[in-house]
């Protein structure tokens, strides 16, 4: 900016005098025309939209009633539909006006049932059901930013006695995006369903949506999402924006530490898309009732006294009834005691889902001019390996070769650079003295106006003087005339003409006298002059 501000002041030093009062001049002019342009359009009144994009009939219906109120309108129509405006100062009164007439009628919903009256067949019934119906999903779908206008078509299938017969019910719905702006996915998606659950029987496969270019935007086939093209390309571009992201971080430290053009660094990233998920669980063993008890179950059993074994032994003296068996007596002392314990089971349980994109293996090379020395080049190629995280257990690979570089693409890329600077420079001075050329013509046109302004007017008070003067001699030689005649009485001439009749008579008394006095005289006036 500041080389632009010192070319203009060089040039500005560099005009005349003159040169500076024409331009002076035509800004003047320019500043007169500019302020005149806005008088004269500044007294219009200030138009403003009434209604914005409505159908032709509503259009119509408004601009018959605004000329029945005597307000001044104008209409614009384009492919949204027609526009109305009027004055900036009736825009308010002219909608409660309108508003009291029902006007614009506009999309009509169930209010249509409003003004329902008696011996309405069912047929026209259904009629209204579908038209309101239609109305209420086109002024909701409108309601969606994206959305200039919106017409939907419904289509209900007839009753039939027999379920095979039957049609589904099917939608199209029109739609007039704002410009610059594109629905997304979800908000077609959006729409479809907001159709299909407002309708009974309308399934969103049978519906379509399309833009005022009649293209369908909820075509099954452009759901690129789910198609395996769509991930490979996105893959794709996630791997070369991350070798991008890498390489331009490399060249920075390069560029800094080497200078620019003194290093070349190209990244080669393979990224790993595969999705995986390990679920994996551990049981701990119990040590030393070392666990939690679920449950514990304990059983004593105890006897003692005087008395043969409790229950007996196997055989017939214990067993047989009537057997009389020799009676052994002995004090006997019985016990037992069992203890159940359930612990619970130490259970680890673990979820590892791995989410795709992770680096897989990272390989850099890198170009360096020869005159780099070898602990340079293995400094290099320390720095890079750390600044990328190189992993050599993954396989990544860092690789510096020193080799002499060409200047021929750098220098073509200056002499590029410097030309388009000098056309650039060209350009500019071309088009101020492309300015300057037409202002000083402008100031010409209108110095030479003035001036054959001034040379006409001349030419005119030079005529009229001439004209004056020559009225004004014929005059004086009639008047000579008359005097010289005798037809002027002496009483009437004027002293100059009296003084002037009075040296003639003696002029001429001379010459009848003394003729040859006056010739001598004559002769001396001659040789004078």
């Amino acid at each position: 900016m500041a080389e632009w501000k010192e070319k203009l002041i060089k040039l500005w030093t560099k005009l005349s005098r003159r040169q500076h009062y024409m331009i002076a001049g035509a800004s003047l002019v320019l500043l007169i025309a500019i302020i005149a342009a806005s008088a004269m359009y500044g007294g219009k009144p200030d138009m403003v939209p009434l209604f914005s994009n409505m159908e032709t009939k509503d259009a119509g219906e408004v601009a018959a009633k605004l000329k029945e109120l005597k307000v001044n309108y104008e209409i614009i129509e384009n492919k949204q539909g027609a526009t109305i405006n009027v004055a900036a100062a009736d825009v308010h009164e002219a909608r409660l006006q309108l508003a009291t007439e029902g006007l614009p009628r506009g999309n009509k919903g169930f209010e249509i049932f409003d003004d329902s009256k008696l011996g309405v067949t069912e047929f026209q019934n259904k009629v209204n059901y579908l038209q309101a119906l239609q109305g209420e999903l086109t002024r909701t779908i409108e309601q969606i930013e994206a959305v200039e206008k919106a017409r939907v078509h419904i289509v209900m299938p007839e009753d039939s006695l027999y379920k095979k017969n039957e049609k589904p019910a099917t939608a199209s719905i029109m739609l007039m995006l704002k410009p610059n702006v594109q629905l997304s996915k979800k908000e077609i998606k959006g729409i479809v369903n907001l159709t299909s659950k407002s309708v009974q029987g309308l399934s969103p496969e049978n519906i379509t949506v399309v833009d005022e270019t009649g293209k369908i935007l909820n075509d099954p086939d452009d759901d690129e999402e789910n198609t395996v093209s769509y991930q490979t390309l996105t893959q794709i571009e996630m791997t070369r924006k991350v070798q991008e992201r890498v390489q331009r971080d490399v060249q920075s430290l390069l560029d800094q530490a080497l200078g620019e053009g003194r290093s070349y660094v190209r990244v080669n990233v393979e990224l790993d898309f595969d999705q995986r998920q390990r679920d994996r669980q551990t049981y701990t063993p119990v040590v030393d009732d070392s666990g939690i008890i679920r449950s514990e179950q304990i059983v004593n059993e105890s006897y003692s006294g005087t008395s043969n074994q409790p229950g007996g032994p196997a055989g017939t003296q214990s067993n047989i009834p009537g057997y009389v068996a020799v009676e052994n007596q002995s004090n006997a002392d019985y016990s037992k005691k069992e203890v159940t314990k359930n612990y619970e089971i130490n259970e680890e349980t673990e979820k590892t889902v791995a989410s795709p994109g992770s680096i897989k293996r990272v390989n850099v090379a890198v170009l360096v001019n020869e005159d780099i020395t070898q602990a340079q080049q293995e400094s290099i190629q320390r720095s890079v390996a750390s600044a990328v995280g190189i992993v050599e257990e993954r396989g990544d690979t860092v690789s510096v070769e020193p080799l002499p570089f060409s200047t021929e693409l750098a220098d073509r890329r200056a002499a590029e650079e410097q030309a388009e600077k000098e056309r650039q420079e060209r350009n500019m001075y071309i088009a101020i003295a492309l300015v300057l050329l037409i202002v000083c013509g402008i100031v010409a046109y209108y110095i030479r106006r003035k001036r054959e302004r001034e040379r006409l007017a001349a030419e005119a008070a030079e005529a009229a003087r001439l004209a004056e003067e020559e009225e004004r001699r014929r005059e004086e030689e009639a008047r000579a005339a008359a005097i010289a005649s005798g037809e002027v009485a002496a009483e009437e001439l004027t002293p100059e003409e009296l003084a002037q009749q009075n040296e003639r008579l003696a002029i001429e008394e001379l010459i009848r006298n003394k003729p040859a006095d006056m010739a001598m005289l004559i002769k001396t006036w001659l040789a004078e002059d």
